[in-house]
């Protein structure tokens, strides 16, 4: 069964009074954009953004996006690094996440 993706309603000020429609339409958009993305690629993609020369920093994007600051920062570090180490195929490093569950139970 294939859910319908969240998408992360912006609340920066300008969507929240909905002054500027056209921003709002493009905060609407990225996060769109984002609700079909996996979680490097949300980080990779927010990154990008906040190298942009437009002067969006990463607490406007974390507002607009709903990522945490350091979680945009991250993803500039590893874009920095080329995504060298980083496995294809994978969102997390070998041996990340949480164990399966029958790993958990000892006997």
């Amino acid at each position: 069964m294939i859910t319908e993706p969240i998408i992360h309603q912006c609340e920066c000020e300008t969507c929240q009074v909905g002054f500027d429609v056209e921003i709002k339409e493009r905060h609407q958009r990225i996060n769109l954009f984002l609700s079909r993305l996996n979680e490097p690629q949300r980080r990779w993609y927010v990154a990008t953004l906040s190298e942009d020369t437009n002067g969006t920093s990463d607490r406007q994007l974390a507002i607009i996006t709903g990522l945490d600051e350091k979680t945009i920062q991250h993803g500039k570090a590893e874009l920095k690094e080329q995504l060298s180490g980083l496995p294809l195929g994978r969102q997390r490093q070998v041996g990340g996440g949480r164990l399966r569950a029958e790993k958990k139970i000892r006997s």
